[in-house]
């Protein structure tokens, strides 16, 4: 199965037969998905973004060495160093049964898959980051980024238990968790773990913020889901990327016109005359 040009990658009637793993490879290729879809992802795109999306079964904190190594890589991007950067990722990094490489993220980040809707996220970021922390919260989220520009993203669930908080004001029962998933070096199942409600599931994100930037990341995940919330899930969350076709079904199902247009030979010459330059992940991609 050859690789796609960016305006095949346009084009939905292309995608019929293809698997999300040769997308991927195709989107790679041509320097990510801020480079093949310029103005942004198109709706029926949006709707299939799961697709694109591998959640682990299993991860393992990784030691301070390892976790400075892919923090210094993943840094490199430049969009770690303001105060919303700052904030972004925990600090925990993780590596899961295929190798991959899991962030994550801090607890500011995890508004939109915990509790009720979310009205201020500036606001509500900013207060869960400060005052609730991770352990205030009932689940983690994790990020992987695939060389894209964009990550897979998973979130895990965590057991919250009652314990006693005193300050010089008072004693009080407040509802507690843990800072990170396990122990270092520590091999911790997770699969049973992982949310799968629709609302709070982990969703693939086509820019992601530690990457590409916060703006990117409203643009080609946020305002999007806003418009529309329910994506169009794979029959398996752990089902490898080439098993995952796109048929005709789908593509319409998510609002694709599929019908074969032919492109005029200025588009197609468009396509050729672009090198394929490949993106460079910085070392934050899989590492295998």
């Amino acid at each position: 199965m050859g690789m796609l040009y960016p305006g095949e990658l346009r084009d939905p009637h292309e995608w019929v037969g293809q698997n999300a793993q040769n997308i991927l490879k195709s989107v790679e290729n041509w320097n990510g998905w801020a480079n093949v879809f310029k103005q942004g992802v198109p709706m029926w795109l949006h709707k299939l973004r799961n697709y694109f999306n591998i959640e682990p079964k299993f991860l393992r904190l990784l030691n301070k060495p390892l976790t400075d190594q892919w923090m210094r890589k993943i840094r490199l991007n430049g969009q770690l160093n303001d105060f919303v950067g700052e904030r972004t990722l925990s600090g925990h990094v993780y590596s899961d049964e295929k190798s991959r490489v899991w962030y994550q993220m801090g607890p500011g980040g995890s508004i939109y898959h915990w509790g009720d809707d979310v009205e201020n996220p500036r606001l509500e970021a900013a207060f869960t980051h400060t005052f609730r922390g991770q352990t205030g919260i009932p689940i983690f989220k994790l990020i992987c980024p695939d060389g894209t520009g964009g990550s897979n993203e998973t979130i895990v669930s965590q057991e919250m238990t009652l314990q006693r908080s005193a300050d010089a004001m008072s004693s009080r029962q407040v509802m507690k968790g843990q800072s990170k998933i396990g122990e270092v070096d520590q091999t911790v199942p997770v699969e049973g773990r992982l949310i799968t409600y629709m609302k709070h599931q982990g969703s693939y994100n086509f820019a992601e913020t530690a990457v590409v930037g916060l703006d990117e990341h409203k643009k080609n995940d946020v305002h999007t889901h806003e418009k529309d919330p329910i994506y169009i899930d794979p029959p398996s969350r752990f089902a490898e990327l080439k098993t995952r076709i796109f048929t005709e079904a789908i593509l319409r199902g998510a609002g694709a016109n599929t019908k074969s247009t032919m492109r005029n030979m200025k588009d197609i010459r468009l396509d050729f005359d672009e090198p394929p330059m490949r993106r460079s992940p910085h070392g934050v991609s899989n590492p295998h």
